[in-house]
């Protein structure tokens, strides 16, 4: 087999080269009746070895040997799968959305939510390349000659540690990918680190910066994703929902940056999978666990200390993880504020857990959970207490090479609690929702093109809006006790998907159905058909007992994507998504609080139906360096809420009563323009946008501007390397300003000046805009040897606010001291001054 083949380089018919062959003495077998005569080209210094197997790898004939015979046949196309896992080779951390790419074609695929690839390739040799941010480039060889499973280790490009950049997840799949506007938040910025308030490295702050989600203000702690309400975000942590997202007045978030993995926002198209929010999906993974060996990672800084330990339970197979965060000094934004209020302190706690186990090539299962808890101090009489719990079941199997599937059952809770003594009736408030949810996603893959998802999950929600109690006997005598009705509702869906590619024209699509059921016990008012909603026009009340139903909401929820990739640096995406939103958050403060109520629908507050519509051009330059994305999009949202002029929300046992139902809807364009590598890296991020809803008030019918309107809505971000150790970055920020309502008049009732507020958001806030510095300091990577040090640290030294803006962050109206007569707008900003902040980081 290795002797030189008896032919001179050149082209040849295949039986005549197969017959010089043989008369050359070397034992060939073969039948004419068998093969095709097709053209072959015999290269120069070839043995019969490499002429054979370059024969079968171009698919022109297959070969075996035989008693010393080698025995010639035709090739037969035979496929098989190759699937498995990708992994950081150092923690044995699934890599979620690597690329594996058959070198040299454009067949390829990208490792899922788990880490899993699935690719269906006819049998033969093939050279395989698994890039990832942030890793270096993996190329291996692999003979597919039966359905084979390989899981590949990718060794980080250099030593990462909890930070957060925004990026492609390799070079092209923005361009390549199906479904447009999505943000990536992943760990580890090798450029350096972007400035956050007090040194605070979060995820939350991070998504600020993209386009099409913004918040109301410096302490406002719900964000709004293309001018939909703080509510409609569906943010889950391993699948689980967190309910309220935010630490410290909303400037940190509850997701620990020790503990993450992945961070990936929605906001253009939810595939089917994902049901029951009408704006976005905003999905957390927690790490796994190191299950090669035990390190340790943390930090410490003016606002939070937090630690992380992991590793092996048993080594390559099972792992651990457990980390923990606490708040320190006990600060307040009073602490830099520009105007003087009543001094409020807040505490908090993080603590994320995580076991995994994976006996076997087809089974992997985990087991997380989650604890977060604040402690807000109003004065020295008001104690508010609010926090997240999850627990989390996961079974990732493996049916088959073509067949993934992932189980999911988990327990949510958020609880809030208030405690008052001061005022002359001391009471205790407290409110509950908790979530029990199973949920199945199974995905089957006929081919790279080609992918099959299908599954259901079900959602029971018990809601206890909220209790009011005396703190004690005393007390009772004076204050009534007040407990409104729990709430019970289940939520179920159905979805199947496909994603599939014709030539340059892929496509995502599917239908999903969902279903919620209202259930009693609850007494349901009856009002006049021919009134309006209010407690003058009841005509009868009815009872529903413990499990029967009131009323069922069902809707059907299309979903499409759609990308023409026009070359391999270009492509345009269209997407229309239908959602349906059984729970929304009853509110009438500017910001959403901890002690907001969250109501189901039911007979009276219908489910909340969003259409929206996405379309974006997408453009790379200079071999993927610059990546731009320019998007336009409309939302109509069918059912939305406001409340009537002086409504009360506070314990409120028919909240329809206050409410206003109208039609809501959001426009607007967003452009992003990233720089990838080089010294200089960072991006730009723009929206052009507005946000209105049609209310129909006083036999009035108009629209009127949301809370969170900004017309305009600018960040960017530079990231500029010094050296190895040394980087500094900058963020510039400028928004309009949010709408508000001022007065147009007032009046004196018992010797007090009164306001008068008439047309609703008719005015805006000045505009906001601020400046925000960071210089990132490493410590030495090597030893004085030259050998590389396992433990690693840095200093990152940040300037929030660098030139003292005092944006205004809302307005008040009081009667002038020296006047009475007169009344007077005091301006109040949250951050008046620059805010100077050190951290220090570590992992070994």
């Amino acid at each position: 087999m290795q002797q030189p083949i008896p032919l001179e380089k050149g082209d040849y018919k295949l039986f005549d080269a197969l017959q010089e062959i043989k008369e050359s003495g070397i034992p060939f077998a073969f039948s004419t009746t068998r093969l095709h005569n097709v053209s072959i080209t015999v290269g120069r210094k070839e043995t019969v070895k490499s002429f054979l197997d370059r024969l079968k790898k171009e698919k022109v004939i297959r070969y075996d040997i035989t008693n010393s015979q080698i025995l010639i046949t035709r090739y037969v196309s035979s496929k098989f799968t190759l699937n498995g896992l990708i992994k950081d080779a150092e923690t044995g951390e699934h890599l979620i959305g690597a690329s594996i790419q058959i070198d040299e074609s454009d067949v390829g695929a990208v490792s899922n939510g788990y880490g899993y690839y699935s690719l269906t390739l006819e049998e033969g040799d093939y050279d395989i390349m698994v890039s990832h941010i942030g890793y270096k480039t993996v190329k291996t060889d692999i003979e597919l000659s039966k359905n084979t499973f390989l899981s590949i280790s990718a060794k980080p490009r250099i030593f990462q540690l909890e930070e957060v950049e925004v990026s492609s997840i390799s070079g092209d799949i923005n361009i390549s990918s199906t479904i447009p506007s999505i943000s990536r938040l992943s760990i580890g910025d090798e450029s350096g680190q972007i400035p956050y308030f007090l040194g605070e490295v979060d995820v939350i702050q991070n998504a600020l910066l993209q386009p099409g989600i913004k918040t109301v203000g410096e302490d406002a702690s719900g964000i709004h994703i293309r001018g939909g309400g703080a509510d409609q975000n569906l943010i889950l942590l391993d699948e689980a929902t967190i309910y309220n997202p935010n630490h410290f007045y909303g400037l940190i978030s509850v997701f620990n940056p020790e503990a993450i993995n992945d961070v990936r926002i929605l906001r253009g198209f939810i595939p089917p999978s994902y049901g029951g929010r009408a704006s976005s999906v905003i999905e957390v993974r927690q790490k796994e666990g190191n299950t090669n060996r035990l390190s340790y990672s943390g930090g410490i800084g003016v606002l939070s200390a937090r630690g992380l330990i992991e590793g092996p339970i048993k080594k390559g197979t099972s792992s651990f993880l457990a980390s923990a965060r606490q708040s320190l000094l006990n600060l307040s934004i009073d602490d830099f504020a520009s105007t003087s209020v009543r001094r409020n302190r807040i505490r908090f706690q993080d603590i994320n857990l995580k076991i995994n186990s994976r006996p076997n090539e087809r089974n992997t299962y985990y087991l997380s959970g989650y604890f977060g808890n604040d402690r807000n101090t109003a004065g020295f009489n008001s104690i508010r207490n609010w926090g997240n719990r999850m627990v989390n079941f996961r079974w990732n199997h493996i049916f088959a090479p073509k067949l993934f599937s992932n189980f999911s059952a988990f327990v949510s809770e958020y609880i809030y609690r208030i405690e008052s003594s001061d005022e002359e009736f001391a009471f205790v408030s407290k409110s509950r929702i908790v979530d029990y949810s199973v949920k199945a996603d199974l995905s089957y893959v006929f081919n790279p093109n080609n992918e099959l998802n299908f599954g259901f999950s079900s959602i029971f929600h018990r809601l206890k809006p909220g209790d009011r109690e005396p703190i004690d006997i005393d007390a009772a005598n004076k204050t009534n006790t007040i407990r409104l009705d729990p709430e019970h509702g289940l939520e179920s869906a159905f979805y199947i998907s496909q994603q599939t590619k014709a030539g340059p024209v892929s496509f995502n699509y599917g239908l999903r159905y969902s279903a919620f059921h209202n259930f009693g016990p609850e007494d349901v008012r009856i009002y006049a058909p021919d009134g309006p909603i209010s407690d003058s026009t009841v005509i009868d009340t009815l009872f529903f007992g413990k499990n029967e139903l009131i009323k069922l909401h069902q809707n059907l929820e299309p979903r499409i994507a759609v990308n023409w990739q026009l070359n391999s640096s270009t492509s345009i995406k269209a997407a229309y998504s239908k959602t349906a939103q059984y729970l929304h958050l009853i509110s009438n403060t500017l910001a959403p609080a901890p002690t907001d109520i969250w109501k189901l629908s039911d007979t009276y507050i219908p489910p909340s139906v969003t259409h929206q519509y996405t379309l974006g051009f997408y453009k790379n330059f200079r071999e993927d360096k610059w990546e731009t994305n320019f998007e336009v999009y409309y939302k109509d949202n069918l059912k939305d809420f406001a409340y009537r002029n002086g409504a009360d929300l506070i314990f409120n046992e028919n909240i329809e009563t206050e409410l206003l139902i109208g039609r809501g809807r959001s426009y607007g364009l967003e452009l992003y323009i990233s720089k990838k590598y080089g010294k200089f890296t960072g991006w730009l991020s723009y929206t052009l946008s507005r946000s209105e809803t049609r209310l129909e008030e006083d036999n009035q019918s108009a629209y009127v501007l949301n809370n969170f309107d900004k017309t305009h809505d600018l960040s960017t971000t530079v990231v500029t390397k010094i050296s190895d150790r040394l980087s500094i970055s900058g963020n510039f920020l400028f928004a309009t300003g949010i709408p508000l309502t001022l007065p147009s008049d007032k009046y004196v009732f018992e010797n007090n000046l009164v306001p008068h507020f008439a047309d609703r958001n008719a005015s805006r806030l000045p505009n906001y805009h601020r400046l925000d510095l960071s210089l990132k300091w490493e410590g030495r990577r090597l030893k004085k040897d030259g050998s590389e040090r396992k433990n690693r640290d840095f200093w990152i030294f940040t300037i929030y606010n660098a030139y003292a803006r005092q944006n205004v962050n809302s307005y008040f109206f009081r009667q002038s001291e020296t006047n009475p007569g007169l009344g007077e707008v005091v301006q109040y900003s949250i951050f008046g001054t620059i805010i100077p902040a050190l951290t220090y980081n570590f992992k070994f």
